[in-house]
């Protein structure tokens, strides 16, 4: 058994500096306590100053006086409060038992006040577990005390989650216009507050106008002033309120029926029930909604301008849509750009998919103050000779009648395009591009540069060192992963990352900075779709991948290999680090990875008999692509790739509807980057 060597004395401690206190031997500070028949205290400088900051502060500020003691007076903390304080400081112990809720709600004001964290932090814990009815009925007294007063969030949160329950004790009481505006914001911001926005919102207008008490009482007496004076009061407010509905029921009278109606033929049904969730109950799950419908929802919920549900739908499909983003990031990117305050959005897509934008088919329709936005941008992953020719490229969209060699060009068609250009060419980091490329890219025109910008871009590539009058712009941020190209017709660059951290066995997915590169050795479309072409190209080829579209359910499916095919040799081979799996589309929710199980045949390499195959769980056979011949069923893999109405209970199937045939296949050798 092992024994401790340090004992602890803490009670002995205690209570001698209890006596301590209580002798008032060699004491050097005199604290009165109360207003009238004020207590005094004899206590011990050191004692208080190493147990609180305030009293620290305070000592070095004040002198001895005569008798060499300090003096305080504290005439807001009653005695019976000081004493517990006292108490705790000089022995760290006392009992709340027999105290009143008041009283203890005074001491913590008072620990509050003399930094005594520890201390606040223990009353208002008490308060809340021992206290809760108390605190119930004095939330609205309490409340505005927590906010009045620092380091309360214990109680504040308290009280946020009672008012929320029974708002009308707070918008109702007498005392409600004299609510600290950052009290009634704290209010306005719970998502489960119990109240109707429309009544929220007259609430609202009542205590800013209790904060501007010379605004004449008949609103047809206001001027532009005394609106404006009131949306300075309540600037703050009207973020947590949607201020389209604000309007639109100003604008719009009630009907016989005392309704009043609203038409929104733009937003669809499916769209507008979750943001009435949104409004009413401030919860719903996006979990089974397609990303269309989710980007349709904050479309919508701009329009209404619903700001926090903005914010988190676009943080959403940036953190969790990365795939569908990048499919349809130039035409998301056009409609987010026309929308205001959407900029998280489109501003990913730049950062993340410019060349889907550049490469697009309708980039020449691209509004020029859009292209200027991202030209502006220091991390838009393209290199600089790239832009010039994406801004060239659409400058002459602008201009149809330009020739088309640039031999025939007269000094009236570069003028042209110069004035079509001329707040894009701004935008261009000129001295970072090489100087073969500007040889061969921006000499061609330099007839759109200044005669003082083209030379000082010559002088720089000249001598470096040599200062220039042109203005140079910054280096843009390019990360350092390379600039990713589309590798496959099958997968994204997403789902590649997501290979890459499963042969390394990482649970979460790389997001740049790859460190495998997927080198493409066949493609079904390009060589063929027999299995017998693939143990010819792979034979002796270890470290590949497999990846196929499943003809008519659009699935993608496929095999990691770390061994050799053999082209020569029939046989199955153990593979512990082999996997199967089902990646993430816009037609499949989450991407399905399943590993060999520990003793199971990985590998049936039967290049004679046509067959490829991972186990059984995924056995690919004769011509992928015309013959129904491929499958999957249980085999030595932890868990199956495809649902279950897809999978041959048996090792091999018994009926059509368990087989499938191939769109597409690709194999990759996976290798390492240098």
């Amino acid at each position: 058994m092992l024994y401790s060597t340090s004992t602890q004395f803490y009670d002995r401690l205690s209570n001698d500096l209890i006596q301590l206190r209580k002798s008032g031997v060699d004491y050097d500070v005199s604290i009165e306590v109360g207003k009238e028949d004020a207590n005094i205290y004899k206590v011990h400088s050191n004692i208080l100053k190493s147990r609180s900051p305030y009293f620290k502060k305070k000592f070095n500020e004040i002198s001895f006086n005569e008798n060499h003691v300090k003096l305080l007076k504290f005439p807001n903390i009653s005695a019976n409060v000081f004493d517990f304080v006292i108490k705790y400081i000089y022995g760290g112990k006392f009992s709340l038992e027999k105290l009143e809720n008041s009283v203890i709600f005074d001491l913590l004001i008072a620990s509050n006040e003399l930094e005594l964290d520890e201390l606040v932090e223990h009353l208002q814990t008490h308060l809340i577990n021992n206290c809760a009815s108390w605190l119930s009925q004095k939330s609205n007294q309490i409340y505005r005390i927590s906010y009045q007063v620092k380091n309360l969030k214990i109680i504040r949160d308290f009280c946020n989650d009672i008012i929320t329950k029974y708002p009308n004790s707070i918008f109702e009481s007498e005392n409600f216009h004299s609510l600290p505006e950052d009290a009634l914001i704290s209010i306005l911001k719970r998502d489960d507050l119990q109240l109707e926005e429309s009544k929220i919102w007259e609430y609202v207008i009542r205590w800013g106008k209790a904060k501007n008490p010379n605004l004449p009482i008949s609103l047809k007496e206001w001027t532009s002033d005394n609106f404006l004076s009131l949306k300075e009061t309540l600037n703050q407010c009207l973020k947590h309120i949607s201020p389209y509905f604000k309007k639109k029921f100003n604008e719009i009278s009630f009907n016989e029926n005392h309704v009043k109606l609203l038409k929104f033929p733009n937003i669809s049904a499916n769209v507008f029930d979750f943001v009435i969730k949104y409004i009413y109950g401030g919860k719903f799950s996006l979990e089974k909604l397609e990303n269309s419908v989710i980007f349709d929802l904050l479309i919508a919920s701009n329009e209404l301008e619903l700001d926090e549900l903005v914010e988190h739908l676009q943080t959403h499909l940036i953190s969790n849509c990365a795939s569908w983003l990048s499919q349809k990031s130039n035409q998301i990117y056009r409609k987010s750009y026309q929308v205001k305050n959407l900029e998280d959005l489109y501003n990913n897509i730049i950062s993340k998919y410019s060349n889907s934008i550049f490469e697009s088919e309708n980039f020449h329709s691209l509004p020029e103050d859009a292209l200027i936005s991202i030209l502006k941008r220091d991390d838009l992953q393209l290199e600089e000779s790239k832009i010039w020719e994406y801004v060239i490229q659409w400058g002459k969209a602008k201009n149809p009648n330009l020739p088309i060699s640039l031999k025939e060009w007269t000094s009236d068609n570069f003028l042209s395009l110069k004035e079509t250009l001329n707040q894009c060419l701004q935008q261009i980091r000129y001295f970072s591009i090489s100087g073969e490329d500007v040889v061969e890219k921006i000499y061609p025109y330099q007839q759109l540069l200044g005669h003082q910008l083209f030379s000082d871009i010559n002088i720089k590539l000249i001598t470096p060192t040599k200062p220039i009058s042109s203005t140079v712009l910054p280096l843009r941020k390019i990360s350092n992963t390379k600039l990713l190209t589309r590798i496959s017709n099958i997968m994204t660059n997403e789902n590649a990352h997501e290979i890459s951290s499963w042969i390394d066995r990482k649970e979460i997915p790389y997001i740049e900075n790859n460190p495998y590169e997927f080198k493409l050795l066949v493609r079904g479309s390009r060589d063929g779709f027999d299995v017998k072409t693939i143990y010819n190209i792979c034979d002796k080829v270890s470290n590949t991948i497999i990846v196929l579209k499943v003809k008519g359910t659009r699935e993608v499916l496929g095999g990691f290999n770390p061994l050799e095919w053999d082209n020569n040799n029939d046989k199955w081979e153990r593979a512990e680090d082999s996997f199967v799996f089902s990646l993430k589309t816009a037609y499949m929710k989450n991407s399905i990875l399943s590993r060999v199980d520990a003793d199971g045949s990985a590998i049936y390499n039967f290049p004679n008999q046509l067959e490829l195959c991972f186990s059984v769980d995924l056995c690919l056979r004769g011509n992928l692509k015309t013959e129904k011949k491929c499958y999957c069923a249980n085999g030595d893999y932890s868990k199956p790739i495809r649902s279950r109405e897809f999978i041959s209970p048996s090792f091999f199937p018994c009926f059509e509807k368990y087989f499938f045939s191939v769109e597409e296949y690709e194999v990759f050798k996976i290798l390492l980057r240098k």
